[in-house]
């Protein structure tokens, strides 16, 4: 250790040793002094990040994280993880935020899609989960997924507006998809059906 006296590596293992012997507030003083002489140090912040989520200090991770992403912005894995946290905690605005980042991030995504799509559903913003949903269908017209969740957010706007014809025609239409693609696929193709069919005659 003393041949590198200036190493911010070294001084990171230091704080993981601290860790290691559960004293957490001596890992603590490492990495923020490290910090301090080296804002720009990625994996000291993801490594206090980390120590906060092992010691389940969920609002400290959220406030470092948040720390980290007002300077390192495109790091899409921390604002994935970051929206995990917010929904463990019910904070579904929030998560709809770091959702949109990772979309605007990378828009053919299809999993960030989906999930944008579902949050935003979840925070009853149908009109917009229905235009996710609806990309999802396009990115890949036989994502199980995406044609559920297009199902149900156009059934929750068809209770607030019966008369709209072109979501009329797109419930159909999504319906219709969902049945030929359960043909022939066994018991729970067929229950599935079933259950389709019921969709489409209270609808009616």
């Amino acid at each position: 250790m003393k041949q590198w006296p200036n190493s911010h590596r070294v001084e990171r293992l230091k704080g993981i040793h601290q860790e290691s012997l559960e004293k957490y507030d001596e890992a603590k003083k490492i990495y923020t002094k490290i910090l301090v002489d080296k804002p720009g140090d990625t994996l000291t912040h993801k490594r206090l990040i980390a120590m906060y989520k092992a010691r389940g200090k969920t609002s400290e991770a959220i406030e470092q994280m948040n720390i980290y992403l007002e300077t390192f912005v495109t790091d899409a894995e921390v604002w994935h993880e970051l929206a995990e946290m917010y929904i463990d905690v019910g904070s579904l605005a929030r998560a709809v935020y770091c959702f949109e980042e990772l979309v605007l991030a990378n828009s053919r995504n299809i999993y960030y899609i989906l999930t944008y799509a579902e949050l935003l559903y979840s925070t009853q913003d149908y009109e917009l989960s229905r235009k996710y949903f609806c990309l999802a269908c396009y990115l890949d017209g036989n994502c199980l997924r995406a044609l559920w969740g297009l199902l149900a957010v156009n059934m929750a706007m068809a209770e607030k507006d019966k008369s709209n014809e072109k979501l009329v025609q797109l419930q159909v239409f999504d319906n219709d998809r969902l049945k030929n693609m359960y043909k022939g696929v066994g018991a729970h193709g067929d229950l599935a059906i079933a259950m389709l069919k019921d969709v489409a005659a209270a609808g009616a």
